[in-house]
């Protein structure tokens, strides 16, 4: 008796690439599946010299896998790498021929066609039915093309140099048509054919059935036969054509600053299709918001800040609609509670975080009570395995966070680090711990299909949705206690002095690890991404600059003025010794304590200090005693406000931060430095040589390496969805970030009043760059209204050299001055102006009229803001736009 082993079938992959490098460059193919490196480039696939441009790799994928997959192309020469802007998507059906070849046309991240191929064009403005192509199996070529911009009415046809594509007969054209891979594509016989074939696409209207015109250029030429049992992809790039360059017009708001009278005192998901509607009215096509992600970590209003997620893919319970979910019996006390309430919460001029929480928790957890079992449907078990991989552990860990009464998992004994297992066992064994995280898919099931409902609402208004995605994630969050290896928990990210505040930012996250994310292809950053994708059509990279690199600040260190950049060239102590400055590390690096400097700052209360927190050395300065070495220990203490922040000033007053680095202690410069008391006290000479040192390393130094960072990680985010990528590149902005964006297609944020050229005080709007985002002002800005009531001496410059005025300034900004301001902007060359709705509504007095402050949603210089503005009008109330006399509506209102 003879036994047959089965024959492992495979598939051939062979991949061309047209790409002419210069010596010393090397190009490597990358995919999302293992043969392909997993999306990890020191894993990618070398490719070999063909001559004549091409590059060549082969793979070999066992059949049986039927694989669909991404990949892309990059160049790398030495550390300097080259990235694609888009990957290409591949899906090998059953019966498709063994031998794949692909021939593949670079693609320039940079290109504005990358642009025009994302979400918000492709599923939004200039949507298309994606079908399969008759034949694509027994074709022996498959061409594929993107062309962006096109109009329904109109698609690509191919015009070539055989038979089969025509003969170069414009009344014979091969159409091709829309595919789910985001190109036209159609599939042509051409076993037959002399080769090579010379082709070209050209654009087809398919109401007048006729060739519009063919593509700019040169003819496409293609060299590459089909064998028996091969089949030949061509992705051929973009047409070429003369594009339009698109400009859109979008308005900003958090949601919880939305307000209608079926909300309950905040805006919820389902008052965003309210404001899509009349952003349609009036011809604006995106709304952009602030993150939604669930930031419960103390119950209290200090959660409403929405930068601090407890997870990244968890959405907020307070923007749920109650009735959407259900409603309670008559009888029931909550019911009962819920129009006064109502009432009242909708009459407040801001939000009551915590009044709107408490009860919507209560009330939800009755409804789930009320309807337990009913989300047992096909359709919430396909979410749930969809979704599992973060929903569990962000149930337990809101279980544990309110069992423990902390968010600080390091204090829940047990399951102070994150075991699976453990937490498996947990729900199995305590009924009140699985009735619990019952409770919470319950509620993330809802917030889903809420949104998911407001996002189709919006899609079939014409409106886009932005989102935000925050540079970091809450110290005590999911993310934290699952991961720790993919952060540094003994530092704090926040950001420099700058006009916000002159201690500058701690926002209290831990800062990444990097290298570690690097390690799996960045798999955090891709699921994080293709998560928020199924809600958003684009999204803003808050403080893109942490890609370059980060203002890590110790634990130890409360204000952001004692960090320093992370990763960063430092100071060794060599250096400082050949600078001959008298380099002693007490001297430059504890705090600068005298006698003089204690009398100035606290007069008659200089001797009580003295004694209650310092230590006299021999030198006959100071040093701050042990119980108050450290910002965070003089935080601990129970002190008054004044006197903690008196004591931060003194502990600042530092030349150098030190730094442990491979075992050896390293030094970076005080950001300021030049305005300490210790800098004050040194000679001239040694003033000027620290004064040259202090402007090497931030302003020269670094910035290869900060380039080199954001070359490695921001490609992995590009090409993670096709949601459009907008970066926040406001602050203390390295010189090579704008190259980087550009190279990489990512959308600058410009604003007039805060130029990026040091030599203006306002940006000129004509010279804009086209890939970028134009905006007035953020939410962490003052309104124009408040702005213009700041300083007189700066208004009065920007009404006359601006708005071109004459005469002295109107002391308040009037709706006619917004009206000119926004004129202004919108006929900036940006691709896209975007817009506070406050202002707009400010424009046309369209809202009660309240202080200019009122309006501003953030104030960065203040840690623990309470975010709560909402606007003046009920969204129903808003009058809608009238169409003008051409038929069109603009954002005139």
């Amino acid at each position: 008796m003879y036994r047959f082993s089965r024959v492992a079938m495979y598939y051939r992959l062979r991949f061309y690439l047209h790409y002419h490098t210069r010596f010393g460059q090397h190009v490597y193919l990358l995919g999302n599946i293992p043969l392909l490196g997993s999306n990890i480039p020191s894993r990618a696939i070398p490719m070999q010299w063909r001559g004549d441009g091409w590059w060549y790799a082969e793979v070999m994928i066992p059949q049986d896998d039927m694989p669909e997959f991404q990949y892309a192309y990059f160049v790398r020469e030495l550390e300097e790498t080259i990235t694609e802007g888009a990957v290409r998507k591949v899906t090998l059906r059953a019966g498709a021929p063994l031998e794949q070849l692909f021939a593949d046309t670079w693609n320039n991240a940079a290109a504005y066609e990358n642009n025009w191929s994302t979400a918000p064009f492709t599923r939004v403005f200039f949507p298309r039915q994606p079908v399969s192509i008759p034949g694509s199996l027994t074709a022996t070529h498959l061409f594929k093309v993107k062309a962006p911009l096109l109009p329904p009415h109109h698609t690509i046809c191919l015009l070539g140099s055989c038979p089969q594509l025509g003969n170069w007969d414009k009344e014979q054209p091969l159409l091709l048509q829309y595919t789910a891979d985001g190109c036209f594509t159609a599939g042509a016989n051409l076993r037959d054919a002399a080769f090579p074939v010379y082709y070209k696409y050209g654009v087809y209207d398919l109401e007048q059935q006729q060739l519009l015109h063919y593509e700019t250029g040169d003819n496409r030429q293609l060299l590459f036969e089909a064998h028996p049992g091969a089949q030949v992809t061509l992705h051929d790039g973009f047409v070429r054509k003369e594009y339009h360059l698109w400009k859109g017009t979008g308005v900003s708001i958090p949601v919880f600053s939305l307000r209608s009278a079926n909300g309950l005192g905040t805006g919820e998901f389902a008052d965003i299709p309210l404001l899509a509607g009349w952003a349609a009215q009036n011809g604006l096509q995106l709304i952009q918001l602030l993150p939604v992600n669930d930031t419960t970590i103390t119950g209290s209003w200090t959660d409403s800040y929405p930068y601090a997620a407890i997870s990244s893919f968890a959405l907020h319970p307070l923007y749920i609609r109650l009735e959407a979910v259900g409603t309670l019996p008559p009888a029931h006390p909550l019911q009962q509670q819920l129009p006064e309430l109502r009432q009242r919460l909708n009459e407040n001029d801001t939000v009551d975080y915590e009044a709107v929480m408490q009860f919507k928790l209560a009330y939800l957890r009755a409804l789930y009570e009320q309807q337990d079992g009913k989300l047992e449907s096909r359709r919430y078990w396909q979410w749930f395995a969809a979704n599992e991989h973060w929903l569990l552990p962000y149930a337990a860990f809101s279980y544990l966070r309110d069992h423990y009464k902390t968010a600080d998992f390091t204090r829940w004994e047990h399951y102070a680090a994150f075991h699976l297992q453990a937490v498996s066992q947990l729900i199995r064994e305590q009924p009140r711990a699985a009735e619990a995280v019952r409770f919470y898919f319950f509620l993330q099931y809802h917030l889903h299909l809420q949104l998911t409902a407001a996002v189709q609402e919006c899609r079939r208004a014409g409106v886009a949705l932005k989102g935000d995605i925050p540079i970091g994630v809450a110290r005590h969050s999911v993310e934290t206690w699952m991961h720790p290896e993919l952060f540094h928990m003994d530092m704090q990210a926040g950001a420099p002095p700058d006009g916000f505040t002159a201690a500058g930012q701690n926002w209290g996250f831990p800062t990444y690890n990097w290298p570690r994310m690097a390690a799996d292809g960045y798999e955090w950053w891709r699921q994080r991404l293709q998560h928020m994708s199924a809600y958003f059509d684009a999204f803003r990279i808050d403080h893109i600059l942490g890609f370059f690199r980060i203002w890590q600040i110790p634990c130890s260190a409360v204000q952001g003025i004692l960090g320093y950049f992370h990763p960063a060239v430092p100071v060794s102590r060599e250096e400082l010794l050949f600078l001959n400055i008298g380099f002693n590390e007490a001297r430059f690096c504890e705090p600068y304590i005298t006698d003089q400097l204690l009398d100035e700052r606290f007069g008659v209360y200089a001797d009580v200090i003295k004694d209650t927190y310092l230590v006299k050395l021999t030198n006959g300065r100071y040093a701050m005693q042990s119980a108050f070495d450290t910002q965070r220990k003089v935080q601990q203490q129970l002190l008054p406000a004044g006197m903690k922040a008196a004591l931060y000033q003194l502990l600042s007053d530092v030349l150098f931060l030190r730094e442990q680095k491979n075992g050896t202690t390293v030094y970076h410069p005080r950001f300021d430095l030049m305005a300490t008391e210790s800098f004050a006290a040194l000679d001239p000479d040694v003033q000027e040589k620290l004064r040259a040192l202090y402007h090497h390393y931030f302003y020269v130094r670094q910035e290869n390496i900060w380039r080199k960072e954001a070359l490695r990680k921001l490609p992995a985010i590009c090409n993670a969805t096709d949601m459009l990528i907008c970066g926040e590149d406001l602050g203390m902005v390295p010189a090579c970030v704008p190259g980087v964006m550009q190279q990489l297609g990512i959308l600058s944020l410009e604003i007039q009043r805060m130029p990026k050229q040091a030599d203006k005080l306002f940006q000129p709007l004509h010279a804009l760059p086209y890939q970028a985002v134009l905006t007035p002002s953020t939410h962490d800005m003052p309104t124009l209204r408040e702005w213009w009531e700041e300083d007189a001496a700066t208004t009065q410059r920007y009404w006359e050299q601006v708005l071109h005025r004459q005469g002295k300034a109107p002391a308040s900004c009037s709706p006619a001055i917004l009206q000119q301001i926004i004129q202004q902007h919108l006929q900036s060359p940006a691709m896209w102006r975007i817009f506070q709705l406050q202002e707009l509504l400010a424009m046309k007095s369209l809202q009660p009229a309240i202080a200019p402050e009122k309006e501003r949603i953030n104030i960065p210089a203040v840690a623990s803001h309470y975010w709560r503005y909402r606007i003046g009008i009920n969204l129903e109330d808003i009058p809608v736009k009238t169409k003008e006399a051409n038929g069109t509506a603009s954002i005139s209102i």
